[in-house]
């Protein structure tokens, strides 16, 4: 119904802020579930019964189970529901001006490592997914379309500054940052040799001192 001309409809700053909660609860509920049972397992129930809210609430935000996933990856990569974080936006400004390659790689170890450590589950959702239920193409091929530009956004950003070894071409710097990034090797570090958020950002800082800095 449009308000009569001349008029202004009210917002409450405290019902969008109680949105705002409701929306990130739900999405935090989604990602575990998600974890937890994969693409065929999750239900709308299952997630509104662990974010304790109705199913119409996650149908009247979401929609579909697809829209879901696809939020709940967006706010696993930005670590805020909506657009990008202003958190997450001052760690890329700080890479960008960093003085050395290494200063920069350090701060992009840490970025690298905090995103994967709440989408690598995701995205093998996603990647195991994708290949019975048609819906979650579009899904899959942005988000590796994101990483391909994060590869090529890291490697030139660094390849500019001073520090990195000189011998190495574009090829082999993006390379590098493809298997530091890469969402199967977060989940291999994390699963399979059991290491810790912090011991695998180590070893991504050290991966980038071995093959990238003179």
């Amino acid at each position: 119904m449009m308000s009569p001309p001349g008029t202004r409809t009210y917002v409450s700053p405290l019902r969008e802020a109680g949105a705002a909660a409701t929306r990130r609860q739900i999405l935090a509920a989604a990602a575990e579930v998600f974890e937890q049972r994969g693409w065929s397992g999750t239900t709308l129930s299952r997630v509104a019964v662990h974010a304790g809210v109705s199913i119409k609430t996650i149908q009247a935000q979401f929609g579909t189970k697809a829209s879901l996933l696809t939020s709940t990856v967006d706010f696993a990569v930005r670590g805020e529901p909506g657009p990008e974080s202003s958190a997450r936006r001052g760690v890329v400004q700080a890479i960008r001006a960093a003085a050395s390659a290494p200063e920069a790689l350090a701060l992009h170890a840490r970025m690298t490592t905090e995103v994967n450590a709440r989408a690598a589950g995701l995205a093998a959702v996603v990647e195991a997914g994708v290949a019975g239920e048609v819906s979650l193409v579009p899904l899959w091929e942005r988000m590796l379309e994101n990483m391909q530009f994060g590869v090529r956004w890291a490697a030139e950003t660094v390849r500019a500054k001073p520090g990195l070894r000189r011998d190495l071409t574009a090829g082999a710097v993006e390379t590098v940052f493809q298997i530091a990034m890469a969402w199967s090797t977060y989940r291999t570090l994390a699963s399979t040799r059991e290491m810790s958020r912090e011991e695998i950002e180590a070893w991504i800082w050290e991966l980038y001192q071995r093959m990238l800095l003179s």
